[in-house]
């Protein structure tokens, strides 16, 4: 059985030139240089790999847990396939370590585990880089409407209408319209009556009573987070992004450093003042429910050296058993600086140099091979056209029609191979180009993300599972109070912490 593997492919909107059937092919390929045996396939098509709801990913998800399946090996082309979320990555690849699946992917050469633990995480770091950088690209347009005092979309909240507005530019043959709020006369007294008494802190069932309202207290609470809008400004960017049906972080909403607000774009249904006490009262109830639930980074992974498990005590300690308290903020961050150095060292950083070389070492792509790809896509293009026009005035269309299949087939060969290439000589040059210095910086940022996903509740299950992809425990010491760190991976090169440190 240890010679079956399954392929997991995906295609996505961004990246259609790499199809299904390229990845096939390519990871067939991998399958025969590595004496593997393929016995089933999981294939997502223009699917994005910023979330894991995907069919194919969760069937295989569920696959992986199986105990009766065939097969211990996944192929994928490479790290973008699994996601483009460091997040998901990681709880994916926790996932088959727990069950004993090894993935294997094309784009990365043979190596130790320490190394291709190093290289996930640098792919994966560029995949999320990629990600953001075109989400940044989209939504640019979005974020300089709401400076403009636009509406970015959705529905006018509550109390308001929305008054459409020309902007001179036709798409599909429809005019492009943008959207202003204007008062709704009929409902925005009830509205500011509302919102007057949530400012004083009445809680939302009494005042809706109080004021005899015909409105289902649930839909109350998205009002109260719109507080700034019914103060007359376009808020935007204040919901979180959404991973497998579920809000990043665990809360629908971000930090309010990170709204975009255009103040004063619209008329006002109550007063700037009374919109912030509304807003701190959701801040703090918000807050107290992350304090309830949040649990400390080193959870699981903190053990005396009898192994005796370290736990939260509520209250922002470390406790073992009922016997000793420490303040986890300082010994987080000891362990997180540690762990930095650690694996930041000079000889953990030349072991991956010499696996990016052997990426660069791989065969270059041909210039000239990809220069014709692209002349003949754009050829079989114009073909496609003159075909489709000449059909339009035939009376009998359908063998002309089954012309412009055949050459439609022809040109998605041609643009599999031309995305194949494209991929390989990103990949050659990423690898080319990175030196020592530009290794070891992204490792630190790596882990000063970590340590920033640490220092944010909403984002300490990222951080959680980063750490647990590379430690595999921590040994503190209650009477020395001296720490040593234990790597989930081993090689000849010495990445853990010989004689331990005082984190506190």
């Amino acid at each position: 059985m240890t010679n079956r593997a399954i392929l997991y492919m995906r295609s996505s909107k961004d990246r259609s030139d790499v199809s299904i059937d390229a990845q096939r092919r390519g990871l067939h390929e991998l399958a025969v240089r590595r004496g593997l045996v393929v016995v089933e396939e999981f294939a997502d098509a223009v699917e994005s790999g910023k979330d894991d709801d995907r069919p194919a990913f969760q069937r295989l998800i569920h696959a992986i847990k199986q105990p009766g399946r065939a097969w211990e090996h996944v192929l994928v082309l490479d790290t973008a396939r699994i996601a483009r979320r460091r997040f998901i990555s990681f709880i994916f690849e926790e996932d088959c370590k727990k069950h004993q699946v090894r993935i294997i992917y094309k784009s990365m050469p043979e190596s130790d585990s320490a190394t291709e633990m190093m290289l996930r995480a640098m792919m994966q770091a560029f995949d999320e880089y990629h990600s953001l950088v075109s989400r940044t690209k989209g939504l640019a347009g979005m974020a300089e409407n709401v400076r403009q005092g636009w509406r970015a979309g959705g529905k006018a909240p509550r109390g308001y209408q929305l008054e459409y507005h020309p902007t001179g530019a036709v798409r599909d043959g429809a005019p492009v319209l943008k959207s202003r709020l204007v008062v709704d006369e009929i409902t925005a007294g009830e509205v500011r009556a509302y919102l007057l008494l949530r400012a004083q802190g009445v809680p939302r069932g009494v005042a809706i009573a109080r004021l005899q309202l015909q409105w289902p207290a649930s839909s109350t609470h998205s009002m109260d987070w719109q507080a700034l809008t019914y103060a007359g400004h376009t808020v935007w960017n204040m919901h979180a992004g959404r991973t497998g049906g579920k809000s990043d972080g665990g809360d629908k909403r971000r930090p309010r450093a990170e709204w975009l607000i255009t103040r004063n774009t619209h008329p006002a249904i109550i007063a700037d003042d009374e919109a912030e006490a509304i807003l701190k009262q959701q801040e703090r109830a918000l807050q107290g429910r992350r304090v309830r639930e949040s649990p400390l980074l080193l959870t699981g992974l903190l053990v005396a050296p009898d192994a005796t498990g370290w736990h939260s005590d509520g209250c922002g300690h470390y406790r073992l058993a009922k016997g000793r308290k420490i303040a986890a903020g300082r010994l987080e961050a000891a362990v997180l600086e540690r762990i930095a150095h650690d694996l930041a060292s000079d000889a953990a950083v030349a072991t991956l140099q010499q696996a990016m070389a052997a990426i660069a070492g791989g065969e270059p792509v041909d210039g000239r091979r990809l220069t014709g790809l692209e002349r003949r896509i754009s050829t079989i293009t114009t073909q496609i056209g003159k075909t489709v026009d000449l059909a339009a005035q035939l009376d009998d269309p359908a063998p002309v029609l089954r012309r412009v299949q055949d050459l439609e087939h022809q040109r998605s060969s041609l643009v599999d191979e031309l995305g194949q290439l494209r991929e390989a000589r990103t990949q050659q040059s990423t690898a080319t180009s990175i030196d020592a210095e530009q290794i070891r910086a992204l490792l630190r940022r790596l882990f000063e993300e970590i340590a920033e996903s640490a220092a944010d509740d909403s984002r300490r299950a990222a951080a959680k599972q980063a750490l647990a992809e590379a430690v595999e425990r921590i040994e503190l010491d209650p009477v020395t109070l001296t720490a040593r760190v234990h790597y989930a991976v081993h090689t000849g090169v010495n990445l853990a912490s010989p004689r331990g440190f005082e984190p506190l």
